[in-house]
Parts: structure tokens; sequence; C-alpha cells
């Protein structure tokens, strides 16, 4: 077991590594705070992109299926990779559109569309998701600190949320964009280390190698998880928002394709590790596949290696958590409450008002939840019943309340379903996520069909 006191060193310095980075960045106006003057370069793009991608759900999530089904899990990452290189051609529509109208959000894409008030249902689903999202990396980064040195849950989540706060106030959407590019650095390099030097455990059952073990409907539900995300995600839609120029965009997607793949041998090795190492098989896998990831992570690593795993934990956990939390900020001064007209000062002191509102929201919400697949399958799946309707916007077939009934309707059914399932069988199913999907593309279809009969 590591020393506490290492861990709230390692906080600590990224901490201040967080601020020193956010003195770089300039803050005098909105626009540098909330997307650093939309000048980001082809690199720190790249950097950014895969910096909010590889985050402690990745990290602990994704291993964790591989852990259950093999390397069938690895229809994810096929499904975002294919994501990036599918969501090219929106991104660069997206680009056009957000020079021409200073878009800062998803949100106001809805607004250019429909108006605020339709897109206030838009950002009403995403800042739950979001939320959500932002709670589940305090309760992953919580448990890896719990396991490794003893730290009290509870202390461990406040201590992470206000590291991510501190640097946030400093910089703004500056200090994001730059820690990720340091801690996505760090990530790559330790996770390779990691898969170097694991110490391997016993023999893996012949069913893991096998690329369908996880069934039809299971590796559908992965492959859209994966490729509609992009769409549905609004961290990719602010960072398209913020790059340089139209070849910025294309070339970052395209080569974060590639490095979805790199990541996805050595997580899916990891997983396959550990399932080999700590043996575990039918429902009892499903319910423990967590921890023994983390087990995998934290006690077959050579000793001399840990903190370096430790290091590259917090990096993930802290890259997306500053994305998330910096995105929900911009969502209340942006989306949900917006003063026109107002000095650069008073805007940017809102958005450092709504930063800390929603980092306590996120901590209480954090502070219920125990099992980190459920809160991750639930929003996930949550967020992604947005992509049809995003879809249905690109092909031209605009319509202001099927984006109001598709999304409430959808939200209603799938929260309904992820209550049902926990009831039932004590676990919500990644087949959760054709539910939303299916709930937004027929509720949006069929109010489509029968639009002509709302002008009367």
């Amino acid at each position: 077991m590591i020393s506490s006191n290492l861990l709230w060193f390692v906080l600590i310095g990224f901490t201040i590594v967080g601020i020193l980075l956010g003195r770089l960045t300039s803050t005098k106006s909105v626009d540098d705070f909330a997307l650093g003057g939309r000048n980001m370069g082809f690199f720190p793009s790249l950097m950014t992109l895969s910096g909010t991608f590889v985050s402690a759900v990745t990290l602990m999530v994704y291993t964790s299926f591989v852990y259950i089904y093999g390397i069938s899990a690895a229809w994810i990452f096929v499904g975002y990779t294919l994501g990036f290189l599918y969501f090219i051609p929106f991104a660069l529509k997206l680009y056009r559109l957000s020079l021409e109208h200073q878009f800062f959000t998803l949100t106001d894409y809805f607004v250019f569309r429909y108006g605020r008030k339709t897109a206030r249902w838009v950002i009403g689903v995403i800042f739950v998701w979001y939320v959500g999202l932002l709670s589940t990396q305090l309760l992953v980064g919580s448990n890896l600190l719990n396991e490794l040195g003893g730290v009290p849950v509870t202390l461990a989540k406040l201590g992470m949320l206000i590291t991510v706060l501190t640097y946030l106030l400093v910089g703004g959407f500056g200090s994001v964009v730059k820690t990720d590019i340091f801690q996505f650095l760090v990530i790559f390099l330790v996770l390779i280390l990691v898969t170097l030097t694991i110490n391997e455990g016993g023999d893996v059952p012949e069913e893991m190698y096998q690329p369908f073990n996880a069934g039809a409907v299971n590796i559908i539900a992965f492959l859209l998880l994966g490729i509609l995300t992009p769409f549905a995600t609004q961290d990719y839609w602010q960072k398209v928002f913020a790059m340089k120029n139209e070849v910025v965009v294309k070339q970052s997607f395209r080569v974060g394709a590639g490095i979805n793949i790199l990541l996805t041998v050595a997580l899916t090795y990891v997983g396959l590790i550990a399932r080999s190492s700590f043996p575990i098989s039918g429902a009892v896998a499903n319910e423990h596949a967590e921890m023994m990831v983390l087990r995998t992570f934290t006690e077959l690593v050579p000793p001399e290696f840990q903190v370096a795993v430790l290091i590259a934990f917090f990096a993930a956990i802290l890259s997306t958590s500053d994305t998330y939390l910096f995105l929900l900020s911009l969502n209340v001064t942006n989306d949900l409450f917006p003063k026109k007209d107002e000095d650069a000062a008073s805007g940017i002191g809102r958005i450092r008002k709504a930063l800390v509102a929603v980092g306590i929201l996120a901590l209480l919400i954090a502070l219920f939840f125990e099992r980190i697949e459920d809160i991750v399958v639930t929003f996930k799946a949550l967020g992604i019943g947005i992509a049809p309707v995003i879809f249905y916007d690109w092909a031209g077939k605009h319509h202001r309340q099927s984006v109001v009934r598709s999304l409430v309707i959808m939200t209603v059914v799938s929260l309904s379903v992820s209550v049902y399932m926990m009831e039932t069988a004590g676990k919500i199913n990644p087949a959760i996520a054709f539910v939303s999907i299916g709930t937004s593309a027929i509720v949006y279809r069929i109010s489509y069909a029968f639009r002509k009969f709302d002008k009367k």
C-alpha cells in the first residue's frame, strides 16, 4: 500500500502544474477564457481530444468489459474509431457555423436552429448527463485513493474536486487544453510501461479470445456507443469550436482515430491479464470486474512502477474531470442563464462561480453512487439519445416540436428502464443504449411525419 502522504503529494503536484499552465493562458476576454481565443493548433487539439477520451472511465470500465467479455469488448473502440472518422464532415460544418455565429457550446447550435426555448430541453439532457459523468470521475478516483493508500472515500472525492477547481479558476479553457496535453502524455507513456512490465497470471479462458463472445446485442450496443459519442458529446463540439482552422479539425480527428487503436491494444491486454490473474466467472465476475481490474493495476505492476501508475490514473481522472466541469459551467452561464452585453470581468466571474456550484453538485451525486459501471452506462446511454436528433437535423429535417418530444420521452423512458434493470437484475446492461437511441429516433420520426398538424 502506498503512503497516503504520497497520494496527497501527487494531487498537490497536479494542482501546482495546472495553475502554472493556466497562468500561461490569456484571460483578457470571455472568448479567451471560454475557448482559448479559438486558436488551437493541431498538436494541442490532438492531445486534448485524446486526453479527454482516455478518462478514468476508459481505464476502468472498458477494461472491466474486457474482463467480462474478453476481446469482444474491443467493439467499443472500433465504434469510437469509426465515430471519429464519421464525425469529420459534421465537425467541419460545425466549425464554419461557429465562426459565423460565435458558438461556445453544443446548445448554441440548437439555439441557432430552433431558438433558446427549444435549446433548453437539449441542455437539460446534456446537463444531467455531464453531471453524472463528472461524478463518475470522482467516484473512480476515490476508489483508487482508498485502495492504494486507505484514504477515506469522501475525503478523496473532495480532494480531487478541489484540485480541478483550483487550476480551472485560474486559467479557464486554456488550463483544460494545456493540462490535457501534459496528462495525456503521462497516461500514454505509463500505459506502455504497464503493458511491458505487468506480471502475467494464469491461462485466459478460451472464450475470452472470441471476437463475438459478448453476444450480438452487446456488440451492436458497443458499436453504437462508440460511433454516436462524438455527435452527441459536447466536449468534442467545444474543441472543434476552439480549433484554428479546418485542416486542424480534419487532422486531429484522423490521427485521434489511430491513437484509439493503439489504446485498444494496450487496455485489452490489461483486461485479459486481469481475467487470468484474478479469475471469477458468472454473475460474480460482472459484479466485481472493476475491482479486479484495479487490483491488476495496483498488485501486478512491479512496486517501483506503482507510483507511475498512480500518476497516470490521476492524469486520466483530472484530464476528463476538468473538461466536464468547465463545459458544465458554460452550460450554466451561456445556455441556461445567458447575459447580453456583459463586460469581460463580469462574464469570467460568472463562469468561475458556476464552476464552484457545479463542482459541489457533482460531489454530492458522487457521494450516493458506489458501482461505477451502472452510473456510466446510465448517463452515457441517456446522453447519446441526443444523436438521432442531430442526425435528423443534419439531414435537413428541422422541426422544433419533434426535438422537444423526442428528448423528453427518451429521457423518461431511458431512466425508467435503468431503474427497472437495477431492481430486477441488480445491474444496468449496455443494451440500454438501444432504448435511448431507439426511443429518440422513433419519436422524432413519428412527430416529424405528423408535423403538419402542429401548424394548425
